[in-house]
């Protein structure tokens, strides 16, 4: 199965601005060592990007093309290669370029490799597909991952010949299976339809973000859709910025729906331990210091769970700001080709709707969870409080139990030591006679014990009447 003139165009990004939290080391030239990495493997160059561009070139400019002024030539502003492989025994000329440019807060490459549909003057023969992966060896178009990295769309074009109009799809997924190595877990399809009247076929699901690619792969009919991809191709990596930047906002905020569930989790079993007194309950089953240093952990959770709550809020807001973006640059792209964009359409309209509704309903979910750490830190601040004021309750009364037991006895024993002037015998014939001392430290025990009995009857919390 053949096809002419095959184009792979990787559109790849990476922030440039980020806040190092957790403190990964992160490369900043990332994209560009990528580039030469992609090049070198494939054509055997050194393309030396990080050489030839300027990143602190215009640095107020939301859009700039980071090419060195000295390496512009008839102002393209793209790095031009091009390198010969080997099929069939057959030198097959393949050419390309690398555009460096900064866009808002991050970087942004465009790859092109590419057989040319001209060499010599003539136009150039079809080539089997298979022919891609020679453009893709090690699978070296799919990026790996780094903290910076936000995320690529691959766009594999080519036209159609007279003879395989009619399979159109059966080409399509015979480009992809082409294009990654054997084995490899294929994106599946999404969706297909038209753009500029050309077959266009999308191949990724958000259902498998974690194993998430994002492949277009668009099959020329004619030369109108080739004409309209040159005249919009700056708005359309624009588009494919906004649709990275909005699907990287949703797959980290299911990292976020991740924590948060666990943490919810941890508040409701938090919740359940904490103990409910009722006037039955006795006062010494409630550990305080289990309470207390509740207290000292919930406020720091609860400062956890509100970031975590705030990061989610976050990503949304993302989205919708990249849709919005997304959805100017399709206004765009429309004004300038006059052409009908629904397949495009189709992002910004149902599948950024879908992550912001999820979203929502996660904000809606969650936010139960730090109404119930309040009302946690609440309850067991009453439950600390009521607890720590039963026990000087009844510390109080024993403190005055203990005065006027005391107090009571040492009056007892110093009246008896007074009266008692010999030793304790009464009609008992003891061998040995009691001691006065002796005698009066058993009455003054005898009284203590008395005065205590009465200081506790009389201390004795009243029960409350029913009114």
């Amino acid at each position: 199965m053949k096809i002419y003139a095959p184009n792979i165009h990787l559109f790849a990004f990476q922030l440039y601005k980020s806040a190092n939290i957790d403190g990964t080391p992160t490369d900043k030239n990332f994209l560009w060592n990528t580039g030469d990495e992609i090049v070198d493997i494939t054509l055997h160059q050194d393309l030396h990007l990080y050489q030839r561009i300027d990143v602190n070139k215009e640095p107020n400019s939301p859009r700039v093309d980071l090419l060195k002024d000295t390496e512009v030539i008839d102002e393209n502003y793209a790095v031009s290669f091009d390198g010969i492989t080997l099929d069939q025994n057959q030198n097959l000329l393949i050419k390309g370029f690398a555009h460096p440019l900064r866009l808002y807060d991050s970087y942004s490459l465009w790859l092109n490799l590419r057989r040319p549909e001209r060499e010599n003057n003539n136009d150039t023969d079809d080539v089997d597909i298979s022919f891609l992966r020679k453009l893709n060896p090690d699978n070296c178009l799919t990026v790996k991952d780094n903290p910076l990295f936000i995320g690529q769309t691959l766009l594999i074009t080519g036209w159609l010949t007279g003879a395989n109009k009619k399979i159109i799809q059966q080409i399509a997924n015979e480009c992809l299976k082409s294009l990654f190595p054997d084995n490899y877990l294929l994106p599946q399809l999404n969706r297909q339809g038209e753009l500029f009247s050309s077959p266009i076929f999308e191949y990724g699901l958000f259902s498998q973000l974690s194993n998430y690619q994002h492949v277009l792969i668009w099959l020329f009919a004619d030369e109108q859709a080739d004409d309209k991809f040159n005249q919009s191709y700056q708005e359309l990596l624009d588009l494919f910025f906004f649709r990275a930047k909005a699907v990287k906002a949703y797959k980290d905020s299911r990292e976020i729906y991740k924590q948060l569930d666990l943490a919810y989790r941890s508040v409701e079993t938090i919740i359940e331990k904490i103990p409910k007194l009722d006037n039955t309950q006795a006062s010494e089953t409630v550990n305080l210091t289990y309470l207390k240093d509740l207290l000292k952990a919930l406020p720091q959770s609860s400062l956890t769970y509100t970031r975590l709550l705030r990061n989610l809020e976050e990503y949304q807001n993302t989205i919708a700001i990249n849709a919005y973006n997304y959805a100017e640059r399709l206004q765009q792209i429309h004004d300038i080709t006059g052409e009908s964009i629904k397949f495009l359409e189709i992002f910004s309209q149902r599948n950024c709707l879908f992550f912001q509704q999820q979203i929502n309903a996660d904000l809606g979910y969650f936010r139960h969870g730090s109404e119930l750490l309040s009302k946690a830190i609440d309850s067991i601040r009453g439950i600390v409080e009521i607890e720590q004021a039963e026990r000087d309750r009844s510390l109080e009364r024993t403190i005055q139990v203990l005065g006027i037991a005391l107090g009571g006895g040492a009056i007892v024993s110093g009246i008896v030591t007074q009266h008692i002037d010999k030793p304790f015998a009464p009609q008992i014939n003891f061998k040995y006679p009691v001691h006065p001392l002796v005698s009066s430290l058993l009455w003054s025990v005898l009284a203590t014990a008395i005065f205590a009995i009465a200081a506790w009857w009389l201390t004795q919390p009243k029960p409350e009447r029913n009114k």
